[in-house]
């Protein structure tokens, strides 16, 4: 039997004031084994040490320190490029990975063609609480994590294909990048980048899977407050520009409008009408704009 060759494996970090996380994210990828790794750490302007730290960590990565904050898709983009491997894992700095945690992740993209996007199972620090097992995308385009705050269970240990993976450790291969021009840099300043990956990669038959056995701890949005009034205007406005980029109109009227109107009228939705109201403001804003892009491509 033929053994196969180890994987070769470009980790991309992007750290915007981290410095509380990025030198024990470097100490345990540099601990990674079963792959052939490089790491290039990408500094989105940070206010803080975190370049600095970065830097001169004993790992060696690359690290560049941007002078301006491109955002969750900018500053990846400027990472995977410098990157050679041909699996290309992006990891967010607050996120823990254990030794065989690579290596699992991208074992199914080795071993199935088909397989263009790999996450992983995600706990939240210190406990069995689950995070993320898996993406579940709504017909309106609002995103949920399976198994999201609830305690671990073998249901969560079986893996699947999915609609898609969170992008706090996700794994792409490097053609797709290349093909598809990286992460869109019009969602601004995040949310929503890997949501729209996966939906295109998925749309020309490729398969987007989580795997159960890639287990990593992930303290979730320390730049940005998960629920806090920022985190909803920023998540709700990258949702509608997802949903106008890529839904085609019968999409918009069979899937999207009933089931936002269910949810808007709806009681979870009670506290966040006015964000949503918003949304859909700058949503159509998006859209005219896009429709002017096109007449000018047309044009020229």
């Amino acid at each position: 039997m033929t053994e196969q060759p180890t994987p070769r494996i470009t980790v991309v970090v992007l750290t915007y004031n981290s410095e509380k996380f990025i030198a024990e994210c470097l100490t345990a990828l540099q601990q990674s084994r079963g792959i052939a790794l490089e790491v290039v750490c990408i500094d989105n302007a940070s206010h803080d040490r975190s370049h600095e730290l970065a830097a001169e960590h004993p790992s060696a990565p690359k690290s560049v320190r941007l002078e301006k904050n491109l955002g969750y898709s900018g500053g990846n983009n400027a990472g995977w490029i410098l990157g050679t491997a041909p699996i290309v894992v992006f990891i967010n700095p607050d996120c823990r990975v254990m030794p065989d945690t690579l290596a699992n992740l991208v074992k199914p993209m080795v071993a199935e063609d088909d397989i263009a996007i790999a996450g992983a199972l995600l706990y939240y620090p210190n406990t069995r609480t689950i995070q993320h097992a898996g993406g579940i995308l709504h017909p309106n385009g609002m995103c949920e994590h399976y198994g999201m705050n609830k305690p671990d269970a073998p249901e969560y240990h079986v893996s699947k294909d999915v609609k898609y993976v969170t992008g706090a450790l996700i794994a792409f291969r490097r053609s797709d990048l290349e093909r598809l021009h990286g992460f869109d840099e019009e969602y601004w300043p995040a949310y929503y980048e890997e949501t729209d990956l996966s939906w295109r990669l998925r749309k020309e038959g490729k398969r987007v899977r989580y795997v159960a056995e890639a287990v990593a701890y992930h303290y979730e949005s320390p730049g940005l407050e998960k629920h806090s009034a920022r985190f909803v205007r920023t998540s709700y406005r990258s949702r509608l520009r997802f949903v106008v980029k890529n839904y085609s109109l019968l999409e918009f009227l069979r899937d999207f409008l009933p089931f936002e109107v269910k949810w808007f009228f709806g009681p979870f939705a009670k506290y966040y009408r006015i964000p949503a109201l918003r949304s859909y403001g700058s949503g159509l804003l998006f859209a005219l704009f896009c429709l002017a892009r096109f007449s000018r491509r047309r044009r020229t």
